[in-house]
């Protein structure tokens, strides 16, 4: 197969769908590094929807799941990447913004090999061969169902599970902006496929572990906010996860509680990791693009959810990125 000059224009669903399924050799499907529900719930569709066009699949992320998504069809078919001993002509790359954020995964990758991106973020550089990106799509997993819908593809139970909750976190349980009337259609669809919406809401947004709320409960203590009133953030040292019990995929459960403070308009959580690098996640309330403010650091996301990466010491990427955060909230209020 020859290796293809990306383009920044889209590709049609019918494209899309006769590059992956005219593979005759295993498909990779890949996510970002650190997964999220739309993350792992698109990964998991696309692989749901190979097995029933009889195709053969590997699945693949640097980083554990989530336990909170163990509930999702088909979670167990997640393989790490080190434990992944060949290399893939054809590769769905989906709910990822830069190729940066596939980590190690890009090692799998051939050396002629068809690159397909299947993405909802603004800041989406359309790195692949392919692209289908679709930046007003409220998740990956609604570009997905699109895509399914227009293609006449049969949603069953357990893809419309993985559908749902792709859609159902990265709208915040539709509380967030980028929820529409469209979102609501296709939530609905999904749902009549005979599923529990409030199995997966509570699973996904509201259950929390000892270890979390213990997590909760020390993190809180490292909330600061700003002298202009309208950022806050925590900061998760290696030190603070230890004394919990917590682990790094726990610590977004501190994220809600910096944007819901009254006035807030930009949250923000700064984890420490094992080599000393920093990973911030970024949320602003109304007018602040926080995904401009990470594409500075390297990173990306949305105009309303972001987020990048860091050289430490924590204490130095705090006050770098809070320094660039106020500069946006000065311009934004003036």
């Amino acid at each position: 197969m020859v290796k293809r000059v990306a383009v920044t224009a889209n590709n049609t669903y019918q494209e899309i769908m006769s590059a992956v399924l005219n593979e005759p050799d295993q498909v990779l499907v890949v996510c970002h590094v650190s997964p999220d529900g739309d993350a792992v719930g698109a990964a998991l569709s696309m692989a749901h929807f190979l097995e029933q066009a009889g195709k053969s699949f590997t699945v693949v992320n640097d980083d554990p799941v989530p336990s909170r998504y163990d509930f999702m069809p088909g979670v167990e078919r997640f393989q790490r990447t080190d434990s992944v001993d060949r290399q893939f002509r054809t590769i769905v790359a989906v709910d990822c913004a830069d190729l940066k954020r596939l980590g190690a995964t890009t090692q799998l990758f051939a050396d002629s090999h068809l690159l397909i991106n299947i993405d909802h973020h603004e800041t989406n550089n359309r790195y692949g061969h392919m692209n289908l990106v679709q930046a007003e799509a409220s998740a990956t997993c609604l570009v997905l169902y699109r895509m399914f819908h227009a293609s006449g593809i049969a949603v069953d139970r357990n893809m419309a599970i993985l559908l749902y909750t792709g859609i159902l976190f990265d709208t915040g349980g539709f509380r967030y902006n980028n929820t529409t009337p469209e979102i609501h259609h296709a939530a609905a669809d999904l749902l009549s496929r005979g599923f529990e919406p409030f199995m997966i809401a509570d699973r996904v947004l509201e259950s929390m572990t000892r270890e979390q709320v213990e997590l909760v409960r020390l993190g809180l203590s490292t909330l600061r906010i700003h002298d202009s009133g309208r950022i806050a953030y925590v900061v998760v040292s290696q030190e603070l996860l230890r004394t919990s019990g917590a682990s790094d995929d726990d610590t977004e459960v501190l994220l809600p509680y910096t944007r819901s403070l009254s006035g807030i308009e930009v949250g923000m959580l700064f984890r420490e990791r094992p080599d000393g690098s920093v990973k911030v996640s970024l949320r602003s309330r109304d007018r602040v693009d926080v995904a401009s403010i990470a594409l500075r650091f390297g990173g990306g996301g949305h105009v309303r959810a972001a987020g990048c990466n860091l050289d430490g010491p924590i204490e130095q990427a705090v006050e770098h990125l809070v320094t660039a955060v106020a500069e946006a909230v000065t311009s934004a209020f003036s």
